[in-house]
């Protein structure tokens, strides 16, 4: 690789800022290629008109460039998104290399749809025994798609066990993670974990800690499942909903050639759903919220996100596990009924009540011991017996005496107004 390119300084970079991440690195070349082909430059060359130009010519022209490269775009019936996403990228260009450009609208991106709990739970209800425990960890983890489909039993906390935790801890390999950036964790609730348990047996052998949680069936069943297998099944799931009326979301369709390295030509079109398997991950960010956005975000994976933060930022597995349980767990509950934020703290709550009850009848008994002293003294001292012939000192009536005011809570008096 030639060390001054501009094409490859510009990708290294950007890869580097998301954690070394190759898919980032081939998307980022995918979209530019759009914009390189529509102006019919190459990256040296834009580079070089600059230097040749001013920086009000060269701002103005690239501006119209790139306003025409979005009618372009739209005529070819790309979502906005997408179209955002050229744009954006041609930007990360320009300004990695002190480019200046000009105003460029920015369109709005597609709205996805937004999925609810009752909705997951009848893609649940018919998805496979495998799918389903798929979907359901991909629901109350925020892990990627393809990050579950890697997990091996020795990730899964004490999946095999009886007394597996809730929550229960998954930990992402550093090999794992997208970029290959730091390892991390995340946690899934009880559905999850029944689900997956209800899976395992399926397998019909003894598991061990290097056996790939999720795998083809048949004879494959040794092999890692294919995310994009998940990603097929929850858009034919999602079609049924759609056609049983139980689910209302629209799918776009765009006219293009669809190739691959080995395939000239799959299809002639591409077709984009409101509704896609990330909505579960969607459906994670939203409800486990409540935890705070960075504890979210490292779940999720998203440990780049926190740049210089991540080196402070805690990752005591327990202090994570509380707060999963407290703040995210609740909301994440699907079916069963999970120990939540709100029965922790009724339990909390009766136990205080517990101790203040015994406090206060222990008070109740002091005050009553009190009032009996307060009682016997008052009588001594309006009595007309006299005290001293029942040998008793003037001293220990003075004592009596203040001994009746503190009962009563009245200040002492002054030795002048003692009668």
């Amino acid at each position: 690789m030639d060390k001054f390119s501009v094409m490859e300084n510009w990708l290294s970079t950007v890869a580097y800022s998301h954690s070394n991440s190759k898919q980032t690195r081939a998307a980022y070349t995918t979209q530019f290629q759009k914009f390189l082909d529509f102006v019919e430059k190459t990256p040296e060359q834009v580079v070089k008109e600059y230097e040749r130009s001013s920086d009000r010519k060269f701002k103005r022209i690239y501006a119209q460039y790139l306003m025409a490269l979005i009618r372009e775009l739209q005529a070819l019936k790309y979502a906005p998104s997408s179209v955002n996403s050229v744009i954006n990228v041609v930007r990360s260009f320009f300004k990695y290399n002190d480019l200046p450009l000009g105003f460029i609208p920015s369109g709005s991106n597609l709205i996805e749809f937004d999925i609810d709990k009752n909705e997951v739970l009848e893609v649940l209800r018919l998805a496979n025994i495998r799918d389903r425990a798929f979907f359901c960890i991909l629901t109350q983890s925020g892990l990627r798609p393809s990050t579950i489909a890697k997990l091996k039993i020795k990730d899964m906390e004490k999946i095999l066990a009886q007394d597996t935790p809730i929550p229960c801890k998954i930990n992402v390999r550093q090999e794992n993670t997208k970029g290959k950036y730091s390892e991390y964790f995340s946690f899934i609730g009880e559905e999850s974990v029944t689900y997956l348990k209800d899976y395992l047996k399926t397998k019909g052998k003894v598991l061990t800690e290097e056996d790939y949680v999720f795998s083809k069936f048949g004879k494959e069943q040794e092999k890692p499942l294919d995310a994009g297998i998940l990603t097929h099944m929850f858009e034919r799931i999602v079609k049924r909903l759609r056609d049983g009326k139980v689910l209302d979301f629209k799918t776009s369709r765009k006219e293009m050639d669809v190739k691959t390295k080995t395939k000239e030509h799959l299809r002639d079109h591409i077709s984009r759903s409101d509704i896609r398997l990330y909505n579960l991950r969607k459906y994670f960010r939203k409800y486990a919220g409540q935890a705070g956005p960075d504890y979210v975000q490292y779940w999720m994976g998203h440990t780049s996100s926190l740049g210089v933060d991540l080196h402070y930022f805690s990752k005591d597995v327990e202090l994570h596990r509380k707060i999963y349980r407290e703040k995210a767990m609740p909301h994440l509950r699907l079916e069963t009924a999970t120990v939540s934020e709100s029965q922790t703290a009724i339990n909390e709550l009766t136990q205080r009540l517990i101790q203040k009850d015994s406090e206060f009848e222990s008070m109740k008994a002091r005050l009553a011991e009190m009032e009996s002293t307060y009682l016997q003294l008052k009588a001594v001292l309006s009595s007309h017996v006299t005290i001293q012939a029942e040998g008793v000192t003037p001293e220990q009536v003075e004592k009596l005496k203040r001994a009746l005011r503190l009962a009563k809570e009245e200040p002492p008096r002054e030795e002048g107004s003692q009668k």
